[in-house]
């Protein structure tokens, strides 16, 4: 685990350094005393192609803003606390809506894992050539493993404002994350029928789409897609069908401005 946090810390250092001249105390004061951003409804949808489990949707609500140095970005909430960069150290949790229920297809039986709590450290540094997140986790769940994340955002302006946001990135799930929901213990290879397995640390690659439309005034439609392309240790799993696993969502939100 230390050696991923040096990870994580080099990745950060590296982004940072061009702008190393841009002191700290240059940094403008950006915290709102009001929400800014967007808030609304969505319908979640997510395939994780584990055992016969197929499509899973959810009708939550969506979030994208900052509040003081309260922020909400979809899957994410955390707290800002100093400058750093073109942003802030943050305190943040991710907030799963996968579901990883294994549904045996040899026997029909059921293995229930519990959702992690991934909490952290991260920043989101919103550069003039788009915008970066580094972010590592401990899941405080029944994992005890660790998350981390590097991710690109671009933002394109198209035709009728409509701006489209082109996303890529990595994921590291360690060996005891990775093994909690996608291994077998013994015990379990008896109930479901599948092989014994052990998952190793795995890195996961992504890309994604978010459109956004506007509607009419300050409503706005957001829509989202993602796929994460497993890396060899889950994929070889016995539980895993594809390997993939695709995220979706459309939401209609209003902007505070």
């Amino acid at each position: 685990m230390r050696y991923y946090f040096s990870l994580a810390a080099a990745l950060l250092f590296g982004l940072l350094m061009p702008c190393s001249s841009y002191a700290i105390s240059d940094v403008p004061d950006e915290l709102p005393d009001r929400i800014v951003g967007d808030i609304g409804a969505a319908v979640y949808t997510s395939n994780l192609h584990i055992g016969t489990e197929g499509t899973q949707s959810l009708v939550l609500p969506y979030a994208f803003f900052d509040y003081q140095r309260f922020f909400a970005r979809i899957d994410e909430v955390g707290i800002k606390t100093f400058k750093m960069g073109y942003g802030y150290l943050e305190v943040i949790g991710k907030i799963n809506l996968d579901t990883y229920k294994v549904k045996s297809s040899i026997n029909g039986n059921s293995i229930n894992r519990s959702d992690p709590i991934p909490l952290g450290l991260g920043t989101f540094q919103e550069t003039p050539i788009g915008g970066f997140f580094v972010n590592a986790y401990h899941d405080f769940g029944k994992s005890k493993g660790a998350l981390y994340e590097f991710l690109y955002f671009a933002e394109i302006e198209t035709y009728k404002k409509v701006v489209v946001y082109p996303q890529v990135g990595i994921e590291r799930q360690s060996s005891q994350y990775a093994n909690y929901y996608y291994g077998i213990n013994p015990g379990e290879s008896t109930l479901t029928g599948y092989t014994a397995y052990t998952a190793p640390a795995t890195n996961n690659l992504l890309a994604g789409l978010m459109v956004e439309i506007p509607v009419v005034d300050n409503w706005y439609i957001n829509i989202y897609g993602k796929r994460k392309w497993m890396g060899s240790g889950i994929n070889n799993s016995p539980v895993m069908n594809r390997s993939f696993q695709d995220n979706i969502f459309m939401a209609l939100a209003y902007r505070f401005k």
